[in-house]
């Protein structure tokens, strides 16, 4: 599991305790975590009862489940994020071209970051893809430009407003996004 998914468990739990919980919210299936952190098979439903109901446990499934939703939540931060991952798409993230034709990067290389560019895949039949759609980069590149008041009179947040907060808040958002296209370059160049 990628260290920017895994979830936090308190350290009061022994380690095995720790993995029984990440296992579990892997699919919420308590016998199977119970066997994939080593409990014998013929005990792990029981095992996983008994886990389950210690306070502590519980505790730690609920607060990883909380951060879980919370991360799930529309925010104003995760929507600018998401138009900077179709605005800064790069289609060489995806494929690669030459004299022998188009070849397409395995899903499996493709992070959470590149896959939520892809609007469409069009499949020819045999596995084969067909087209890789991507989002429309002009339009999301737009709403950025217009959110930050880089065009147009309006944000999205109402009338234009050049008070000292305003423009420290558009400066914090420009910030962003720039480390976003920094971070999408140093990508490119590996």
């Amino acid at each position: 599991m990628p260290a920017s998914r895994r979830r936090r468990v308190p350290a009061a739990l022994t380690e095995r305790e720790q993995r029984f919980v990440a296992e579990y919210l892997r699919d919420l299936n308590g016998r199977k975590a119970a066997m994939r952190v080593g409990y014998a098979r013929s005990g792990a439903g029981g095992m996983a009862h008994k886990l389950l109901a210690k306070p502590a446990i519980a505790a730690a499934v609920a607060a990883a489940q909380d951060e879980e939703r919370a991360q799930k939540r529309a925010t104003a931060d995760r929507v600018i994020e998401e138009l900077a991952r179709m605005a800064f798409a790069n289609i060489r993230d995806f494929a690669d071209w030459g004299p022998k034709g188009i070849s397409m990067r395995d899903k499996a290389l493709l992070d959470p970051e590149e896959t939520a560019a892809i609007a469409d895949i069009e499949h020819k039949g045999n596995g084969k893809l067909g087209r890789l759609k991507l989002y429309d980069k002009l339009a999301a590149l737009n709403a950025l430009a217009k959110h930050l008041g880089m065009i147009g009179g309006k944000t999205a947040l109402g009338p234009r407003d050049d008070s000292a907060e305003r423009a420290a808040a558009n400066a914090e958002l420009r910030e962003r996004l720039m480390r976003i296209v920094r971070a999408g370059k140093k990508g490119d160049e590996n």
